[in-house]
Order: C-alpha cells, then structure tokens, then sequence
C-alpha cells in the first residue's frame, strides 16, 4: 500500500513512518521542510483547499493525518491546523479516490470542556463522519503516548527521577497513558484489514492511574526508592498557568491546566479489539 503521512516529522508521525515501513507499505512523507527523497514540502497553515491537496494523492491508496499542536498561537493556529487544513486533506481524499483515512484526534474532545484543543479537534471529526460511506476512516483518539523519544515521556522520566515530585493539587488528576507502539501496531492492523470499518476509537492503555502513581511507577521501574510528594496549592497552579498564557512555548497555560484537572481516561475494550491483543500498561512501559 502507498500511503502519505501528513506530520510524518512529528513524534507520532516518526514512528507511524518506521512501523508501515517494517510491514512493506510505500511511505511518503508530507512535511514542512522536506529532507528525504520523495518527501513532498507542505505548509500546513494555509494548504487549505481540496485543490491544494489533490495532485498529491495520486497513486495514494491511504492518507495518515498526524498533525496537530497543544497551544494556538498567532504563527500555528489550531482553527487551521486542526479543522481547515484536515477538512481539505478529507475532501481530496474522496475526490482522488483515496481508500482508507486515519486521523490522530485527542482524547476527551467530546467532554464538552470548553478548550480550543478539543473543540478544533471535534470539528474535523464531524467532517470526516461526513464523508462518503465508500471511503473508509479510523479516528483514533489517544490518552498521553509514551515513547521514550517523545517529548512528555521525556519530561516524566525526568520528574520520576528527583527525590521530591510536586505535583500539582496532589497530583492526583487521573490519566490513562498508551504506549506509541500500541497506537502503530493498532494502525497497521487495520489499514491490513480487509474488512476494516470506519469508527473512532479511544486509544488508551491498559488501566488508569493518576499523575502521583505513574511517576511513582516510573520511579520504581528506573530502580529509585519512593519519592517525597509534595502538593502544589491549585491557587499557585492556576497564577503559573495565567504566566504560561503569556509565553506560547510554556506546555502549561489556562487551557492545558483545565484538561489536566478534567482528567483523561476511557474504556480500553474498544482499543484493545483494534490491537488484536490487551494495550500496554503504564506499569511495564520502562522495564
């Protein structure tokens, strides 16, 4: 199968990009800055239109929209990046005769939480509920990916390894993280599939914590003893988050602190059915 991937350079993309390899698929990659052969330069904020995007989906029997920014900013604003620019990719894509579609959303976009995270996110999947019934679709939305490359599973190994975890109002916002392997595995299997049918999975791994039992799970399996916890007073949390509004790079802002407090969880049932097996677990993903 030949099969483009919009985001190809990105976290999720860069895996997606080696697994479909492994498995013998053609992968063109749709980036940025072009840096392979056959790589094919988009900009993303303003490809807008189905006519932009046709042309490149000659021969593409699949298209992988990995895509996709937690803070809007002036420079990357997530009306595009999220709804504009997929809704074109959508439309070409049953126009060119596409086959197969897989879109990475986010977790909780339909928890009603007033965040542009979600509502951009929820708004592609409306368009791409609406496409022709003949061209097949699989909206993933995961819980926070780990893999020891990305960015948060960096941030969290580090946070396991100090002796003391501040955690913010006790750090006890539940999460249900999933291994990066796991959300792969589970798109190779079904553009594989023959039978496969259009749906939206949640992507989440084998059972829910908190944020205060996964470090101290992370912790435990680096081969650390117990770590002190201290809990950082909401007041303080929310008086950081207003800074971080102010910086676009800060990870922490208003809206990421309201989908951290919210909590992100899901039935794994679902997930595990597309996997053909149980996802990993938080316990197992260091050791």
């Amino acid at each position: 199968m030949k099969i483009l991937i919009c985001g190809a350079t990105g976290f999720v993309g860069r895996h997606l990009s080696d697994t479909l390899r492994d498995a013998g698929h053609t992968v063109i990659r749709a980036v940025r800055r072009p840096s392979e052969p056959g790589d094919i330069a988009v900009d993303f904020c303003n490809d807008t239109t189905k006519e932009i995007w046709l042309p490149r989906f000659k021969g593409i029997s699949a298209v992988i929209n990995a895509v996709g920014l937690l803070r809007d900013s002036r420079n990357n604003p997530m009306q595009k990046l999220h709804v504009e620019t997929p809704s074109a990719i959508f439309a070409a894509c049953a126009e060119a005769g596409v086959e197969r579609i897989v879109h990475l959303s986010a977790l909780g976009v339909d928890s009603g939480i007033d965040v542009a995270y979600f509502s951009t996110r929820l708004l592609a999947e409306y368009v791409l509920k609406a496409l022709p019934a003949h061209l097949r679709w699989l909206c993933l939305r995961p819980s926070v990916i780990y893999g020891e490359d990305g960015a948060s599973a960096k941030m969290f190994r580090l946070l396991a390894k100090l002796p003391v975890h501040a955690l913010p109002m006790g750090g006890r916002q539940r999460l249900q993280p999933v291994h990066i392997d796991d959300i792969c595995t589970a798109v190779a299997r079904w553009l594989s599939d023959p039978n496969a049918a259009s749906q939206i999975v949640e992507a989440v791994g084998a059972e829910a914590t908190d944020m205060r039992g996964m470090l101290d799970s992370y912790r435990e399996q680096l081969g650390h003893s117990r770590a002190w916890h201290i809990s950082t007073p909401a007041f303080l949390m929310k008086t950081a988050a207003r800074i971080g509004d102010l910086i676009p790079a800060s990870p922490l802002c208003s809206d990421t602190l309201t989908m951290l407090t919210a909590g992100n969880t899901a039935d794994a049932s679902d997930f595990a059915r597309l996997l053909g097996r149980t996802p990993r677990s938080y316990r197992e993903f260091i050791r």
